[in-house]
């Protein structure tokens, strides 16, 4: 069960709201040495109160003055949406992981990036 090895990995971060677990983030440094979220995902019924933000928000904090990156599907604009807002850039793209659905990769955009 992946959730499993990335609780036990360490990797994951997860939010509470009004004590109902609210969503989960996955975060590693498994793309070329630098900080990645793998997975971000917010239960469907708290969608838009400010989770997802939260999760990336905490991200970033956390990663101060690091790189950051993340990726998501062409097709997912709420996720592009949500990534805009907090601050992500677009710097590359990826074809040929889902047929037809480019995987689009995203960079925090800070000042202090190295």
């Amino acid at each position: 069960m992946q959730i499993g090895q990335w609780l036990a990995d360490g990797h994951l971060h997860v939010a509470e709201l009004d004590g109902t677990l609210a969503g989960y983030r996955v975060q590693h440094r498994h793309f070329f040495g630098e900080a990645f979220i793998e997975m971000l995902m917010v239960a469907a019924p708290l969608r838009g109160h400010g989770v997802g933000s939260a999760l990336l928000l905490h991200a970033t904090s956390c990663s101060a003055g690091a790189r950051l990156f993340t990726s998501t599907n062409q097709s997912n604009a709420n996720m592009q949406r949500l990534l805009a807002a907090a601050g992500f850039q677009q710097c590359g793209i990826v074809h040929g992981l889902d047929e037809g659905d480019p995987e689009l990769i995203y960079r925090f955009a800070t000042d202090d990036v190295r």
